[in-house]
């Protein structure tokens, strides 16, 4: 590779394949989320999740509240972790806060952290970075297990994040019994071959020199128009 971002762009089939490993349990169409040290009982009494996070985390976020209302049906709303504490946010034991952070030390997100603990609310991170202090702070964790990322761009640890947070939403709505077992068993099913299609089409996009095009024909210009809706929306806020 020429350099580090062009490598980390295309390890997100491998990354993926890591996030996703021993957490698929495809005999009972279920999610293995143990690290996360959250029952089935405890998932019931939740009222409401709040995920922090700052920039690009943020936006992965954002799609995380659409799995988690659409597949767990629980209200969730997304918060700039550099602001969270600083408006008395109303916080309860019945809520989740979770924290998302490739590194895991980001000061805005450990500060919001102690904010919800502060409110005896149940705290988790999805980190990179293991052993980091948002793991080792929080009541449970999901790591990412994209490896460290050198370049400046989130790639890999932006799609390994997402895909955590549907392996959550996934968890949290059988956990709760709204989730019936068809649909958790076919998004099972759909998650296993996610690594294999984006490897693909990363394989395909260097192969036919795709991406090479498509910066020597945009290149010139100054202004881009991002448009999404749904999942989507937060996506083209990314990409912009």
């Amino acid at each position: 590779y020429r350099h580090y971002m062009q490598k980390e762009i295309f390890e997100q089939g491998r990354s993926l394949t890591d996030t996703l490993r021993s957490r698929l349990d495809f005999e009972r169409g279920t999610v293995q989320l143990d690290s996360l040290n959250l029952s089935p009982e405890q998932a019931q009494r939740l009222t409401k999740v709040t995920i922090v996070a700052c920039g690009t985390s943020y936006y992965a976020s954002l799609v995380g509240k659409a799995y988690i209302e659409r597949l767990a049906r629980i209200p969730c709303e997304v918060d700039y972790a550099s602001e969270f504490r600083y408006r008395r946010p109303i916080v309860e034991p019945s809520h989740l806060v979770l924290a998302i952070t490739q590194s895991g030390e980001t000061v805005d997100t450990l500060a919001a952290l102690e904010e919800a603990r502060a409110h005896n609310a149940f705290t988790a991170a999805i980190v990179n970075a293991i052993g980091s202090q948002a793991a080792r702070v929080t009541d449970g964790h999901i790591y990412m297990q994209a490896g460290p990322e050198i370049g400046v761009a989130s790639t890999k640890a932006f799609t390994a994040s997402v895909t955590d947070l549907l392996l959550l939403a996934i968890y949290l709505g059988q956990a709760r019994g709204v989730l019936d077992d068809p649909t958790g068993a076919a998004l099972i099913h759909e998650l296993s071959t996610l690594p294999g299609l984006a490897g693909g089409l990363l394989e395909e996009a260097w192969r036919t020199g795709r991406y090479k095009q498509l910066a020597e024909r945009f290149h010139p210009y100054h202004n881009f128009m991002y448009l999404g809706r749904g999942v989507n929306y937060p996506i083209a806020r990314e990409g912009a």
